[in-house]
């Protein structure tokens, strides 16, 4: 379908080295698009752009390390990125932590500031730097990735409920105000999907007990994840705006 060909795109991925960020990679570079790979482990990076040279009549993928807390450092990498390999045509911003669990009132302020500073302030960032670039040429698609928390508040997730929450909002607020100027902003949602290290396997009961919660009965893979995304990213969706596209199994419908 020629609504899912990304040829000639060029593609921003953040958290690109492990889980849905490296499934979202591989499947824009399967599109079409020539992917940059923005993350903080070169190694994981590297692993990844060999992925993607491995792939039929695939780009090059453009590793870039980088820590999206640190602003200076997202201007410069999506900069770099411009002059590399080309102007973003797309950002996938999809970098982002988790935060220690525990009650509330516990919660000390310099993990409230660490898990903002990645999960929304750092996201903020890269759709600014992108979004400046998109707006100048009067195109460009954004996906930003947010968690069934923000939309279904998680207990003892205070921080991270708190910035996924705000980035749905933000993905709205960027929505209305540059769709108007060629931009397309949506969201993506994620529920419980597979991680390349899964912790939650620690602990059985914990796990068998998000599995029998969600209607489909599993977790979700990466990959199913990177479809959504590819789906947001095309023209596929051309008339889509502002959306938040859930990819939990049914969690929330639940």
């Amino acid at each position: 379908m020629h609504e899912l060909n990304l040829s000639g795109a060029v593609a921003v991925v953040t958290g690109a080295s492990r889980s849905i960020g490296r499934a979202v990679s591989v499947a824009l570079a399967e599109a079409g698009a020539t992917v940059a790979l923005v993350g903080r482990d070169t190694r994981a990076l590297d692993a990844v752009s060999r992925e993607i040279s491995a792939l039929p009549a695939s780009k090059p993928a453009l590793p870039l390390a980088c820590d999206i807390s640190d602003v200076a450092a997202v201007e410069s990498a999506i900069g770099h990125c411009a002059k590399t390999i080309g102007t973003p045509d797309i950002l996938v911003a999809n970098a982002g932590i988790f935060q220690q669990w525990m009650p509330s009132e516990d919660l000390p302020l310099d993990e409230w500031d660490r898990v903002m500073a990645v999960d929304l302030r750092g996201l903020w960032a890269c759709c600014r730097a992108a979004g400046r670039m998109m707006l100048e040429r009067g195109s460009g698609r954004i996906v930003t990735v947010s968690s069934i928390a923000g939309v279904e508040s998680l207990p003892r997730m205070a921080a991270y409920n708190a910035a996924k929450a705000g980035v749905v909002s933000l993905t709205r607020t960027l929505a209305i105000e540059w769709a108007g100027r060629g931009v397309r902003v949506n969201c993506v949602v994620p529920g419980y999907i597979e991680r390349d290290v899964e912790p939650l396997k620690d602990d059985q009961a914990t796990f068998r007990g998000i599995q029998e919660r969600t209607p489909l009965g599993r977790f979700g893979k990466p990959r199913e994840v990177a479809m959504a995304v590819l789906y947001l990213v095309s023209d596929m969706s051309s008339f889509v705006v502002g959306s938040t596209l859930v990819v939990d199994g049914g969690w929330t419908a639940a």
